[in-house]
């Protein structure tokens, strides 16, 4: 009986852990770009390893800048991602820069970290 509590125990924790370790979710939303505040959206490829590693990047500077920015991921093979890949000729794993009014002002591939991003969003005033 002991054993198994323990081991029941050891299991939930390890679970615990892995789900803490999973980077939080980026919004979607499009829409959100000129809405009054800067936008970066990343062309996320599931096929392709820098685009976890890069949402793990956003989520660092969004814990720096807050909700200052908006934070958008958007997926490779739904309408939506086709559009705005279209719209501005952008490819997989490639970061866009929206400032508050919406215009592309700089574009990025992946991987760029935290402190970069920081800067780049900084950058616009």
């Amino acid at each position: 009986m002991k054993k198994t509590l323990l081991m029941i125990g050891f299991i939930a924790v390890f679970v615990a852990a892995f789900i803490w370790s999973l980077p939080a979710p980026i919004d979607n939303d499009l829409s959100q770009i000129s809405n009054g505040k800067k936008s970066v959206v990343f062309i996320y490829d599931l096929n392709l390893v820098v685009s976890n590693q890069q949402t793990i990047e956003i989520n660092n500077a969004k814990a720096e800048l807050g909700d200052s920015v908006n934070y958008l991921v958007t997926r490779t093979g739904y309408p939506a991602t086709d559009k705005i890949m279209q719209n501005y000729k952008a490819e997989s794993a490639e970061l866009l820069f929206f400032d508050e009014s919406g215009e592309l002002f700089k574009r990025k591939f992946a991987l760029v970290n935290a402190a970069d991003l920081t800067i780049i969003l900084a950058s616009v005033d």
